[in-house]
């Protein structure tokens, strides 16, 4: 307890008497664990007054703990005690009638009592009373109420108020000897009769008894379990966590003294965990030992005050458990346990241990025959000791009914056995139940009755104390109090109201109010004079004893024998004071007038005196048998038999479980060890549980908390978890935490939690675990014991940047038998791993390595930030250090400034952005116009925490030659070099290990390495050293982050742009002309391909800083004259090619670049004659028109392979199960077998006649299975081709087919609703199943056979029993009827592909769906799985095939290049190709040994609308099919501002002249909205039509806005308020378009009724221009020639051009296939026709040598047939001849048309300006005649790609 003490000068007039100290002469205000006690001494002339409040009365936690026992001298008169004998008390024995057991006497009226006292506290006047003379006269204290506080009178005028001396813990206890003599000011102790007891037979106090033995040498073995504790408790001191115990005061703790001090500091913290652990070890071995001895338990007691709360409650629980379960009686073991319960530390012990311990007691007792043995003393004793720490810890658990009477009822019949020594103790343990339930320590019941004393006298104690006459004081008053009966009063003021009543009343008022007649002040005298010992202040003990008013009661003079005997008897008090203790029983014995002891006391010393007598200690044996001689004198004698002294368990003479324990092989302490280092190590100052998911496309709704996943594998039986993340997701972060909270829970010999870090280890493919454990100094005879004998879970942190590529659960054997056993935990960045990554974590089985061991191999994703925990990051971040700025702060700007919401979902990115955010702001007005990028916000970072620890290192006091350097560093830039000392460290990481992180740096060994440059002792070098982001593991370094490294080195390459101003000195790039040649420039050090993060950082870098792109232009171009430049080029075309720079035209002739990633690039008519393009990937590149002459291409990748041709449309393909044959079923009922060696037809099965919708291989490749439309199954020979069933029953066409993994069933459905199932040997057919309501299109086996999934057009997926043909469960699919469904390799999920688009994953178990996401834009024609599981490849109607992640939905890859329709798909076994068929009568064979994982791919891109330009061609505007308009630069395609419109197609779209307005038809069709082209907000809306509107256009002018709608009507509004002017009524039909004239004076609209209307808006006068021929679609070209129209018909290659002044046609345009859509470009001279797959670009060619003007013809000069996907609108860019198409793939291209001098038949040519949307290979045109080291697949790719060529056969021939 901590008391503080404030001091106040007197009230004025009043001067007291006081010590010297003048501090004492002050007001003092004691505050008492966070109450305050005010202690106010005032005087008046005849009256001193003391506030008495409720929160004098502290709140004591532990009881006695909390009460610092002073020997302040607490004086009052008692001369006004009243006749009243107090000694009514003084004749009760154990057994007087007395002590009445009714406690319902009181408790009737407590509670409005209580309220008045209430009401007396808030100094409530109509309760304030004034006591009559002659009733004041009568009372020894006379109270009155003034101002809510209870005052205190003394009628002697003559007392006079002494100070009192206040005591600071310094100063001196004081003894007996500090009495004061004056007899008019000292408090007249209670008289005593003649010869009052010596004061002088302690003379002094003495030292706590403690243990103490030798102390050992360090390091050396501790044999005895007495020293082990010792050196605990002197280590738990030296800590400043004493134990604060029920049985010794915590303040009283004696220092250490030198030798202990010096002891204390030699121990290591290791050392310190050795004994720490043997403690705990320990209390194991105890629990662990059957018998529980006598020795073993005396040895275990010891150790109780040492340990900590969790080994303390299982050590008591043992002992309780064994205590309740023993048959006999162990008195040891029942000492033992009452002694551990004493020994407890504050907050150890439950009121239900107590209760329990009780309750055990007294049933042990009640079975307990009193008459024999001393068993029954030694259980009342115990009892009694657990009710006083029942009592001092305030147990309120007693329960009256069940424990507390039967408690009674039991110690009322001990109290009344024939033995004396029985009775008395029976009687203490049935006082200190009496206090047991009640609401306040005993103490604070001393405490509260000494201050009421005090009051009646006119002085208080000033501090919060108990001293011997305090003690006293309370004791006298409470005996005064109800003739010596104590009430449970709880409070000052009940005392106060007590006394209240006078001297003759308050007996009747006791006995009224509280039940008083069950409580004794004895016990509580005893209470305080044991604590007096427990704290070694023995001559308060003698000054208490020989005053106390209840001395002459035989309970208490009983008790103090019983404490005398205790101490005399206990070898841990000195040798003085227990000869002392003798001699005061003595003392006792003989005082006769004073103490007047009864006989049974008398008798009592004596049986003590002899049982001291007996013990081993010479001088205290030899002076209690003299005095024995003496007092037996007389006719007196002692008690027979013998009777339990000491209160403890002797000192264990041997040490039995400790030498057990030091058997334990020292593993286990050294395991104990890493534990204890690995929690001290562990620091996370912000951690936020990530969640996680299965797939990137799930939504918020499926995530789940990562921990509770890795919780649920450990507890599993899989063996491997993989854990994938972006770099910064917090893989690392998560994995220490993890590791941290499994070290937290470890018991002994359980599942050992081991973090690695992969980098930090030579070969963790091999040595794992025995490596990481060498790291820990195991040796390796504990290696091999671990390895047979223990179980891990390993947490590997960082697989990819260990490089690693080997399956580190296979090659280190995990899981054997033999080796280790351990679940694998591996986390890595998704980035690091290419598409067939699950072989290499996948276990596999034990007896096979070939075979996976399904079920044995968990993932998870860890998600982004959500915006809730980018809060709780950012609310547990601002509190880490002062800051400006809070939390709201913070936020607000994440989420003003673009994108930087987005970026902070990376937990280190927005780690990243808090710290930079305030610099990135500053002086920043708009923020919403800032752009912050990955890059930008490391660069930031780094510069504010090299400023902040180059501030830090200011701030401190160094070394000299620190300082110098310090200031050296200062002068030349701190921020400077701390990034360059950072940007080596990082280059030489790469150069000198190749990336592996982890620099292992030895002092004596790297001395002359590399490593000393950055690692060495250079007082500068240690600087910067210590103020980078490296961290370091002993003699390891590394950066903070994989992502640090990497953004270092790209610094070494390019780093931020440098802003300055005229005055700043000079500053060069780091990348200038004045860096090393560019053989030592960082792109030629290394191929940075295989490194996408740091591409990453250069890719930004390129977009910031358009000097460093010219630089690697610059590159690229020296590698055409410098074959030493090629690695470098290849990397700068790389970087730039990610950093989306287009080389479209561009001259890259000669370049040399091998090994270069430039797929998804564009290079649209670039030249690369002769360029070096070895092993390039140019998958998915725009390639068109592309010169590769005499290019070197060997190893060059595309992507795909070359299709084949078939004569008839394919509809489904499946590859044998060996890999060898491919089969495709055609549109004629033939199918045509392939060799895949040669990818030639070998055989064609045919007597199928109609289209072979579905074929399937047996499992053993020698049959296949075919359903037709004919409505047949037909089971082949695959070996001679014959038909060996032809299986009839269907009905209708037969949709699908199947066989059963076993290959003797076969399954077929089909469109008339039944699943029929067949038997393969005999055809018959085995069972028809019915349910299902529409046709079924597609059926599936379950992996082990027995069951078979359908699905259709019903929306139902139903199941069925393959060997009972019973039917199973149905599932209603929610998102409408579905195309295909197939299972998973291991059957766990089913993914079924819907007619809208969308592929939904079950759960095949519980039918639960697991993942969906929208995969296509039209139906999903077919789903299959990869063999391993880990791929879903889907087609579609949309003639499209995309691969996905089956774990993340992912999307990989999208493969276009059909025409049509794709009607199945197939892996081919070795999982390395996908072969998919369309109706397109092709089957193109796709790679997928590479997919691209890197490269940004949308899943499903909205379809496009509408393209249009804005008037002066900045802004390409797009419109969507989900209502939305995203603004484009028309330039460079960098995306603008997005408007949502509504949630309807956007295919009505016009813009104002001037560009600043958008008109478009949102969600209601019939309503027009005007929108803020700048802002996206909508100015207002055209409201008027009835029907929805088709078409929308602006004036010239600006004037107008004209619509037109399915109503038949044009409206025509006003352009700037959007009120109707006019209605344009005479079409008959829907109104199809509209344009405005140049000079906006008439409006030309045109109607599905065949007219063109022209209305001029002046005359308000109409006239047809165009009658009969206009169809379904039409443009008009308002230019110099005059107007011009083109039109279209549904479903037709022709386009019909008229002109709009006469109406007559012109000419008519053929095109190769269905027009979607047609424009002029501004000049009239051009017309763009978009197609299913092309743009065909006409040009009017005038006929000079023809009269007039206008006369020529169209001529189509450009084709551009590289577009996959149907054109749904061109626009061209107005005054130019570049233009852009909108695609119904979501693809957008700008184009510009060029005259070239090619030849003079080809003069134009159309380039790409730029693209968006998935990237595609697009070859058309591309040349590559002499191309070197072309491979004869890639040619035949080309040819096909380039010109479209159809090659069949043979073309992989010569």
């Amino acid at each position: 307890m901590q008391v503080v003490t404030k001091h106040s000068s007197p009230p004025k007039g009043h001067s007291l008497p006081s010590p010297p100290s003048s501090a004492n002469s002050e007001r003092p205000e004691i505050a008492i664990e966070g109450q305050q006690v005010h202690s106010k001494l005032e005087h008046t002339a005849s009256l001193g007054r003391v506030s008495s409040k409720s929160g004098d009365i502290p709140t004591v936690a532990q009881g006695k703990t909390a009460i610092q026992f002073g020997s302040a001298n607490l004086l009052s008169s008692l001369s006004h005690r009243t006749a009243r004998n107090a000694a009514t008390d003084d004749g009760h024995g154990p057994s007087d009638s007395c002590d009445a057991r009714s406690v319902s006497l009181g408790r009737l009226s407590k509670s409005g009592y209580r309220k008045r006292l209430s009401r007396i506290f808030k100094g409530d006047s109509k309760v304030k009373e004034t006591i009559p003379a002659s009733t004041a006269l009568s009372a020894p204290i006379t109270l009155f109420g003034t101002e809510g506080r209870i005052q205190s009178a003394a009628l002697d005028h003559s007392t006079v108020p002494v100070s009192l001396k206040l005591h600071s813990p310094a100063d001196p206890v004081e003894t007996s000897s500090t009495m004061l003599a004056a007899p008019d000011t000292q408090v007249r102790l209670s008289p005593t009769a003649e010869g009052p007891i010596r004061m002088d037979i302690f003379p002094g106090n003495a030292a706590k008894p403690i243990y103490k033995t030798d102390l050992p040498k360090p390091h050396a073995r501790v044999d005895k379990t007495p020293q082990l504790v010792y050196c605990c408790s002197l280590l738990s001191k030296a800590r400043g966590s004493h134990s604060s115990t029920s049985a010794s005061d915590a303040s009283q703790n004696s220092p250490l003294d030198d030798e202990e001090k010096t002891w204390v500091q030699l121990i290591d913290p290791v050392l310190q965990g050795r004994y720490q652990w043997l403690v705990e070890q320990l209390v194991k071995a105890f629990a662990e030992n059957p018998l529980k001895a006598s020795d073993v338990v005396t040895e275990i007691v010891i150790v109780g005050p040492v340990l900590d709360r969790d080994t303390y409650r299982s050590l008591l629980s043992c002992f309780i458990s064994r205590f309740e379960q023993t048959t006999a009686l162990d008195v040891t073991l029942l000492e033992g346990l009452v002694q551990l319960v004493e020994c407890a530390s504050s907050g150890y012990l439950v009121d239900d241990d107590l209760v329990r311990i009780a309750t055990a007691l007294s049933r042990e007792l009640s079975n307990t025959h009193i008459g024999f043995s001393n068993h029954p003393l030694c259980l009342t004793l115990s009892l009694a000791r657990v009710l006083d720490v029942m009592v001092t810890g305030e147990v309120k658990d007693l329960n009256r009914e069940r424990d507390h009477q039967p408690m009674l009822q039991l110690l009322d019949i001990v109290k009344d056995s024939g033995n004396v020594v029985q009775k008395y103790e029976a009687s203490y343990a049935y006082q200190a139940l009496q206090y047991a339930p009640d609401n306040e320590t005993p103490l604070q019941v001393l405490w509260r009755y000494a201050k009421v004393a005090a009051a009646g006298a006119g002085a208080v104690s000033s501090v919060f104390k108990l001293d011997p006459e305090g003690l006293l004081k309370a004791i006298e008053s409470l005996h005064w109090i109800g003739a010596g009966v104590v009430g449970a009063v709880t409070t000052g003021v009940e005392a106060v109201e007590t006394l209240r009543f006078g001297a003759d009343g308050v007996v009747c008022a006791s006995e009224r109010e509280f039940d008083f007649m069950t409580k004794r002040s004895w016990y509580l005298a005893l209470q305080g004079t044991a604590l007096f010992i427990r704290q070694g202040r023995l001559s308060d003990f003698n000054l208490v004893v020989s005053q106390a008013p209840c001395r002459h009661n035989p309970n208490f003079q009983w008790g103090i024998c019983r404490q005398l005997g205790e101490i005399a008897v206990d070898p841990l008090w000195d040798a003085p004071v227990r000869r002392q203790a003798v001699e005061f029983l003595g003392e006792l014995f003989r005082s006769s007038t004073d103490w007047k002891p009864r006989d049974d006391v008398k008798r009592w010393i004596l049986t003590i005196l002899v049982q001291i007598k007996d013990l081993s200690d010479v001088s205290i044996k030899n002076r209690a048998g003299a005095l024995l001689r003496d007092l037996k004198k007389g006719d007196i004698a002692e008690f027979p038999g013998s009777y339990p002294l000491s209160r403890r368990l002797p000192l264990p003479s041997t040490s039995p479980l400790l030498a057990k324990v030091q058997e334990i092989p020292k593993l286990e302490y050294d395991l104990h060890v890493l534990r204890s280092m690995r929690i001290a190590e562990y620091k996370q100052a912000v951690y936020i549980d990530p969640m996680a998911k299965l797939s990137l496309q799930d939504t918020d709704d499926n995530l789940f908390p990562l921990m509770n996943k890795v919780r649920d594998f450990i507890a599993g039986d899989s063996q491997v978890m993989l854990i994938l993340g972006d770099s910064g997701a917090g893989k690392s972060t998560f994995n220490r935490h993890l590791e941290h909270e499994l070290w937290q829970e470890y018991k002994s010999g359980g599942r050992i939690p081991l973090f690695v870090n992969l980098p930090s280890l030579e070969r963790p493919e091999k040595n794992l675990v025995a490596e990481q454990l060498r790291t820990h100094n195991f040796l390796e005879e504990q290696i091999r014991e671990l390895k047979l004998h223990r179980q891990f879970t390993l947490i590997c942190d960082g697989y990819d940047e260990s490089q690693l590529t080997s399956n580190l659960h296979t090659t280190n054997l995990f899981s054997r038998s033999g080796q280790w056993d351990v679940k694998l935990l591996i986390t890595c960045r998704t980035q690091y791993l290419g598409p067939d990554y699950r072989s290499r974590f996948e276990p596999k089985a034990a007896d096979q390595y070939a075979r996976i061991a399904n079920g044995h191999f968990q993932q998870a994703v860890i998600a982004p930030f959500t915006r809730a925990q980018i809060e709780d990051y950012v609310e547990h971040y601002v509190p880490l250090e002062p800051r400006t700025w809070v939390k709201k702060d913070f936020m607000d700007k994440l989420e003003a400034i673009p994108n930087l919401m987005d970026l902070a979902r990376n937990p280190f990115l927005l780690t990243l952005s808090l710290e930079s955010l305030p610099t990135v702001v500053q002086g920043k007005a708009d923020l919403t116009r800032l752009k912050i990028t990955r890059a930008e916000l490391y660069d930031t970072f780094v510069k504010h925490w090299i400023s902040v620890n180059k501030r830090r290192l200011q701030d401190q006091k160094l070394r000299e030659s620190s300082q110098i350097a310090l200031d050296i560093l200062c002068d030349d830039g701190f921020e400077r070099n701390g990034i360059l000392y950072q940007m080596d460290l990082a280059a030489s990481i790469f150069q000198e290990q190749d990336g592996r992180p982890v620099v292992d740096y030895s002092p004596l060994r790297d001395r002359k390495t590399w490593k000393a440059q950055f690692f060495g002792l250079d007082p500068e070098r240690a600087l910067l050293r210590d103020s980078s982001l490296l961290s370091r593991a002993g003699n390891q370094y590394r950066f903070v982050h994989r992502s640090v490294l990497e953004y270092f080195f790209s610094r070494t390459i390019s780093g931020p742009t440098k802003e300055h101003d005229e005055f700043d000195p000079p500053v060069h790039s780091e990348t200038s002309g004045t860096s090393p040649t560019l053989n030592a420039h960082p792109l030629s050090q290394r191929n940075l391909v295989a490194e996408p993060s740091i591409i990453q950082f250069l890719a930004e870098r390129v977009q910031l800083d358009s000097g460093f792109k010219e630089e690697l232009l610059a590159i690229i171009e020296l590698s055409k004259t410098d074959e030493k430049a090629a690695r470098a080029a290849a990397n700068a075309i790389t970087i730039l090619v990610k950093a989306g720079v287009r080389f479209n035209g561009s001259d890259l002739q000669g370049i040399r670049v091998p090994g270069a990633d430039m797929s998804g690039g564009e290079f649209d008519s670039a030249l690369l004659q002769g360029a070096d393009l070895t092993g390039v990937n140019l998958a998915k590149s725009w390639i068109r028109q592309v010169d590769f002459t005499m290019a070197q291409m060997e190893g060059i990748r595309f992507g795909e392979m070359p299709y084949l041709k078939e004569s008839e449309q394919v509809h489904s393909c499946a590859y044998s199960p060996d890999g060898t044959s491919l089969a495709v079923g055609l549109k004629d009922g033939c199918i045509n077998i392939y060799d895949r060696s040669l990818w030639r037809i070998t055989r064609t099965f045919r007597g199928h006649r109609k289209c072979v919708n579905s074929i399937a291989y047996s499992p053993t490749g020698h049959q296949l299975l075919s359903g037709s439309e004919d409505k047949t199954v037909r089971l082949w020979d695959c070996e001679c081709g014959s038909c060996i069933f032809v299986l009839e029953g269907h009905t209708n066409e037969v949709c699908t087919v199947a066989f059963s993994p076993s290959g003797n069933q076969i399954a077929s459905a089909g469109k008339d609703k039944t699943v029929r199932l067949w038997d393969v040997q005999t055809g018959a057919s085995l069972f028809n199943l019915t349910g299902h309501t529409g046709w079924i299109l597609s059926i599936s086996y379950s992996p082990d056979g027995r069951t078979v999934v359908s699905v259709g057009d019903d929306w139902m997926i139903r199941f069925c029993d393959t060997h009972t043909g019973q039917p199973g469960d149905v599932w209603e699919s929610q998102s409408g009827g579905m195309e295909t469904v197939a299972y998973s390799p291991d059957g766990r999920e089913i993914a079924v592909g819907d007619g809208v688009g969308k592929v939904l994953l079950y759960n095949a178990t519980t039918g639960k769906p697991t993942k969906n996401w929208r995969a296509h834009s039209e139906a999903v024609a077919g789903v299959c799985y990869s063999l391993n599981g880990q791929w879903i490849a889907t087609c579609s109607w949309d003639n499209t095939v995309k691969v996905w992640s089956a774990v993340t939905g992912s999307i990989l890859s999208v493969f276009t290049g059909h025409s049509y329709s794709v009607s199945q798909l197939a892996f081919s076994p070795s999982g390395l190709q996908l072969a998919s068929c369309s109706t397109d009568r092709t089957i193109r064979l796709w790679d997928v040994s590479s997919l691209e994982t890197g490269m940004d791919l949308e899943s499903g891109p909205e379809p496009l609308e509408t393209v249009l330009f804005s008037p002066d061609g900045r802004v390409l505007f797009c419109g969507t099919s989900s209502g939305l308009v995203r603004q484009y630069d028309a330039v460079s395609g960098e995306s603008g501002l997005a408007i949502v419109c509504g949630d309807n197609p956007v295919k009505c779209l016009a813009i104002s002249p001037d560009g600043l307005r958008m008109a478009s038809v949102g969600t209601d069709y019939r309503v027009v909205t005007v929108w803020d082209s700048r802002t996206g907000q909508a100015d207002f809306g055209l409201c008027g039509h009835t029907r929805k509107v088709n078409a929308v256009a602006f004036s010239a002018d600006e004037r107008w806005i004209a619509t037109g709608s399915d109503d038949e009507t044009v409206r025509l509004w006003d352009a700037r308020s959007g009120i109707l002017d006019r209605v344009l009524e005479g079409h008959t039909h829907f109104i199809a378009g509209l344009v405005f004239s140049p000079n906006s004076h008439r409006i030309l609209s045109g109607s599905l009724d065949k007219t063109i209307r022209a209305w001029d808006l002046d005359s308000r006068g109409c006239r047809v221009v165009v009658d009969g021929g206009l169809t379904e679609c039409w443009t008009i070209s308002a230019s110099p020639d005059g107007l011009k129209g083109a039109s279209k018909s549904f479903m037709s290659r022709y386009v019909e051009i008229c002109d709009m002044e006469s109406g007559h046609r012109q000419q008519t345009l053929e095109q190769d296939g269905f027009v979607q859509c047609l424009a002029f470009s501004s000049c009239g001279r051009w017309l763009s026709v978009g197609l299913t797959r092309s743009v065909w670009l006409w040009n009017f060619v005038s006929d000079k040598t023809a009269g007039g003007e206008g006369r020529g013809e169209w001529k189509c000069l450009v084709r551009i047939r590289d577009i996959f996907g149907p054109v749904n609108n061109i626009a061209w860019k107005p005054g130019t001849l570049d233009f852009g198409i909108g695609c119904a793939n979501g693809s957008k291209q700008v184009w510009k048309l060029l005259e070239t001098s090619k030849s003079p038949s080809d003069t134009w040519s159309a380039q790409l300006v730029w693209s968006a949307g998935n990237p595609v290979l697009a070859a058309s045109d591309a040349v590559f005649a002499h191309a070197i080291g072309l491979s004869l697949v890639n040619q035949q790719l080309l040819a096909q790609r380039g010109k479209g060529a159809v090659v069949r056969t043979a073309w992989y021939t010569a």
